[in-house]
């Protein structure tokens, strides 16, 4: 791949601009800070007198863990007097980040997009943690994507191997994450309020990297630590409509069917005593980057790159099929200003059902990177299409970047796109094609600890 080429300034544009935009302990560090001038923890527009607490626990889980706990800790560390309260923390992170060092933290290497025992052990851990926690205490939770997998404690009667099963069915069911999420929660002992339900009488604090596009508290990783307003019969529902229910395990079936007696005591509690002591805060989100992103993209510094920028405002949601042929037909529209070109920029998060059977690698962005491929076949454009996560589905790529020549060279090197695309094995494809050709597609990142959705630029 020639220096310089179109590819190669959308991958440094994700690598150098996108992901520090996105970057977890900046923005849990701008969240909660410490006020040495009136001694107090300020956490978001709170403020917290430090005299007035007796012990800080911090528990967690996502994809941002790592970042988002040492931001936590390293501000505690601020103060002598803040961190000698630091009675310890526990947050579930992805496998690959186990091996970082936080002081007073115990990181559990659990995995995505399917739970192992890890995330069960620490899901446990974290529960007994905070069960300790009274009156007059904190609790610190930090939450991001990937929290509902990383996070997990299947209810009474399910085992990991029947939840691992349902999750596997839901993310390749074609529903949306709020629906995948409604389900995971009432086959769930921590998901859906039940991890701040532990450390009823403390004051609870969630920080949240928010990778559910509009931000919904009760989605993003299950909402451990916030109310849940759905029902057993709402997670049925789900099931049905997506035509899921006969694929699910019997005993995660007789468990939703059974339903939760405790549904309106823990409302109850809720309103009665948790609210008002319960304080969250959105520390980063897609919404944000977008807008972080458009700002800086419209500066000086990068007007080389395109002489137009249009950002999308509508999160781009459904099928990635429909969100592909909705983006060729607007980039098809915007082609014609004149200028030395026109940078696209849209932020979401769409969904691909995965037929049974089905055995290929990849995720929603490097499908939709695929069939993009194939729409532009010809024309002089680029597209990058990427998870901010570092991984995508069963992908250990983030994403990939397109052009117009991509088709052409797949089928110079006998590679068909429309087969790979069957099969659902579009990381298969793009692999192969770099084998083949020795030109770079995989946006391979590795873990980037954090994740606020996807992003997709088109340059034209």
């Amino acid at each position: 791949m020639q220096e310089g080429s179109s590819r190669d300034k959308l991958l440094s544009l994700f690598k150098d601009v996108v992901l520090p935009l996105a970057d977890a302990y900046a923005a849990t560090r701008s969240t909660l800070q410490w006020s040495a001038q009136d001694t107090s923890l300020v956490i978001g527009d709170r403020r917290i007198a430090v005299p007035e607490i007796s012990r800080i626990y911090l528990v967690g889980a996502g994809k941002a863990g790592v970042p988002m706990a040492r931001g936590v800790v390293d501000t505690l560390q601020e103060d002598a007097g803040l961190w000698s309260k630091f009675a310890g923390g526990t947050v579930n992170v992805y496998r690959d980040q186990a091996s970082a060092s936080i002081p007073g933290v115990t990181l559990y290497a659990a995995d995505h997009p399917h739970p192992n025992q890890a995330s069960v052990d620490g899901a446990r851990a974290a529960l007994d943690l905070i069960s300790h926690a009274t009156a007059g205490d904190l609790v610190i939770a930090v939450i991001s994507g990937g929290g509902s997998s990383l996070l997990t404690l299947p209810g009474e009667g399910i085992s990991l191997d029947d939840f691992g099963a349902t999750n596997r069915v839901l993310v390749t069911g074609g529903a949306t994450i709020q629906e995948i999420n409604t389900v995971r929660k009432h086959l769930s002992q921590v998901k859906g309020g039940r991890l701040r339900m532990a450390a009823p009488e403390a004051m609870f604090v969630t920080l949240v990297l928010s990778d559910v596009i509009g931000d919904d508290l009760s989605s993003i990783a299950s909402g451990p630590t916030v109310p849940d307003p759905t029902t057993c019969a709402d997670a049925i529902k789900v099931l049905e409509q997506h035509g899921l229910w006969g694929r699910i395990p019997e005993a995660c079936q007789s468990h939703l069917i059974k339903g939760d007696p405790r549904e309106p005591h823990r409302a109850a509690l809720w309103s009665e005593q948790l609210t008002p002591r319960t304080h969250t805060v959105i520390v980063a989100s897609n919404a944000v980057l977008l807008r972080s992103l458009s700002h800086l993209l419209a500066s000086p510094q990068y007007s080389s790159l395109a002489s137009n920028l249009h950002v999308e405002e509508s999160p781009v949601l459904g099928p990635v099929d429909e969100a592909v042929d909705h983006h060729f037909s607007l980039a098809t529209t915007l082609a014609a200003s004149p200028g030395r070109g026109t940078l696209l920029l849209f932020g979401g998060e769409p969904t691909v059902s995965v037929p049974p059977g089905a055995g290929g690698t990849g995720g929603r962005m490097l499908h939709y990177a695929l069939l993009a491929a194939m729409r532009i076949a010809g024309r002089d454009w680029t597209i990058l299409a990427s998870g901010t996560d570092g991984i995508d589905g069963t992908a250990p790529a983030a994403g990939a970047v397109v052009d117009g020549t991509t088709v052409q060279l797949a089928l110079e090197h006998d590679l068909l796109p429309e087969e790979y695309l069957h099969s659902f094995d579009s990381y298969g494809f793009f692999k192969e094609l770099e084998r083949r050709s020795g030109e770079r597609f995989l946006n391979v990142t590795g873990p980037t600890g954090t994740n606020v959705n996807d992003i997709m630029l088109w340059l034209l």
